[in-house]
C-alpha cells in the first residue's frame, strides 16, 4: 500500500508547485484596487443628468417682463454637479429691441453664474435691426456672455451685410449697441451705392 502511495506522489509531485502559483496568481488578480486606481475611475454622479429634454423651447424674461432670449434645440441635457445644460441643434435668439440676434448651430452649451452660451460647430448668426440691412457672422464657435451683453470668439469669423463683407481673426461685438470689434487679420470689401 505504501509502495502504491510514494508511486501516486511522485507521478502527481509536479502539480504541487503548478497549483501554488494558480493560487497566488488568484490572490493578486482579486487584490483590491489601490489608492491611484480608486482616485482613476469616474464619478458616475458628475456624468449624470437630471433631467433631459426634446423638442423644447425656453425663455428668459427680464425683471420688468420684458423677453431677454429664447432657446430651442432637438435635445438639451442638465447637469447638476455644475448646473450646466448641453443642447443639440440650438437655436438661440436674443431679444434686444431694435435689434434681434438669431443664432444657430450644431451643438452648444450653458452654464449659469454668469449665463454664458457656448456655441460650436457652424455657427450662424443673424442681426437684424430696424431701417438696416441684415448682417450675417459664419464661425465655428461663439460665446455669448447673456450678462455683460458679449458675443466673442477667436476664431475666423466672415461677416456679410448687402453692401459689404469682411473676414477675420476673432470677433467682439456689444449685444446692445451691435458695434463690432475684429480682432486681426482683417479684410473687407464695400459696395459703393449708385
Amino acid at each position: 500500500m505504501q509502495g502504491k502511495l510514494t508511486r501516486m506522489l511522485s507521478r502527481y509531485w509536479l502539480l504541487v508547485p503548478l497549483l501554488l502559483l494558480v493560487l497566488v496568481a488568484r490572490n493578486w488578480v482579486e487584490e483590491t484596487p489601490t489608492s491611484a486606481d480608486a482616485e482613476s475611475t469616474i464619478d458616475m454622479q458628475a456624468t449624470q443628468s437630471d433631467y433631459y429634454l426634446e423638442d423644447f423651447v425656453t425663455q428668459k424674461f427680464s425683471i420688468d417682463g420684458a423677453l431677454e432670449y429664447e432657446v430651442s434645440g432637438n435635445t438639451l441635457l442638465h447637469y447638476p454637479e455644475d448646473n450646466r445644460s448641453e443642447i443639440t441643434k440650438p437655436d438661440v435668439t436674443l431679444h434686444r429691441p431694435p435689434v434681434t440676434w438669431k443664432v444657430v448651430s450644431e451643438k452648444g452649451m450653458l452654464v449659469k453664474d454668469p449665463e454664458i452660451f457656448t456655441l460650436q460647430g457652424d455657427v450662424r448668426v443673424e442681426r437684424t435691426a430696424q431701417n438696416q440691412s441684415v448682417v450675417q457672422i459664419l464661425t465655428k464657435d461663439l460665446s455669448i456672455n447673456t450678462q455683460s451683453n458679449l458675443l466673442s470668439t477667436t476664431s475666423k469669423v466672415t461677416i456679410d451685410a448687402e453692401t459689404w463683407n469682411l473676414e477675420a481673426d476673432g470677433l467682439q461685438s456689444s449685444i446692445d449697441s451691435g458695434k463690432l470689434n475684429l480682432l486681426s487679420n482683417v479684410k473687407g470689401h464695400y459696395e459703393v451705392a449708385n
